[in-house]
């Protein structure tokens, strides 16, 4: 898997994945011009999009509706807005099945994107120059 991301005027931000999908990012005034999600929003949204993925397959497989599912994220600040820690609630609607509510929170954890924030990997960041254009 390749992602690639360019840098354009102000706080704009593209970055493509795969060169299938773009996700564009930029930040607030005054740095940037709040048109699209700042990254860290972005990197939020992912933890709670692949959460709500995780339960929405515990509904496909169990063949329970769906609908009316929410995956709510809070995201607690400490001192200089470092993140301290995620709150994630998983909303069900009146009259989700009792006893499946224990196994749809369970396979909701299974979120990959959350467990890499269990336990990260390292991450490497290196210098590099593009090539020449002829």
């Amino acid at each position: 898997m390749t992602i690639i991301t360019r840098l354009h005027d102000g706080a704009r931000i593209e970055t493509v994945i795969e060169g299938r999908f773009t996700i564009e990012s930029d930040q607030p005034p005054p740095i940037g011009e709040d048109k699209a999600p700042s990254p860290f929003d972005v990197f939020l949204a992912s933890v709670a999009a692949c959460t709500g993925y995780f339960a929405q397959r515990y509904c496909r497989k169990w063949k329970l509706p769906h609908e009316g599912i929410e995956v709510v994220l809070e995201p607690v600040w400490g001192e200089r807005h470092a993140l301290q820690e995620i709150r994630m609630k998983l909303v069900v609607p009146p009259g989700f099945p009792a006893e499946h509510r224990e196994g749809l929170l369970r396979n909701a954890s299974y979120c990959p994107v959350k467990k890499v924030l269990e336990s990260p990997p390292p991450v490497e960041l290196v210098l590099a120059e593009s090539p020449s254009s002829p």
